[in-house]
């Protein structure tokens, strides 16, 4: 039933990061599991980076990307995740 409470939470949710980025919007490195997880969980919405599925592998651009929380094996849902250049 935790994981439902989480659910309902993680829902409509969304999280900005902001990354260092070429003028082309590239990243520098890039955004993974985990920036995302602890992004999450810094807003205030526990996430493990285990959770988190991104299945076209890291984020290496800017932009607006729908990425799947995996909370339970009958239990997931999709938050948006913004990635900035930093200022």
């Amino acid at each position: 039933m935790v994981r439902r409470a989480a659910l309902a939470q993680l829902e409509g949710a969304s999280v900005t990061l902001k990354v260092n980025a070429s003028t082309e919007g590239k990243l520098y490195g890039s955004v993974g599991p985990r920036d995302i997880a602890d992004a999450f969980t810094a807003a205030g919405l526990q996430l493990e980076k285990s959770e988190v599925i991104l299945g076209e592998g890291p984020i290496r651009h800017i932009g607006e990307f729908d990425v799947i929380v995996h909370l339970h094996a009958d239990v997931e849902t999709t938050v948006k995740v913004v990635v900035e250049p930093e200022a």
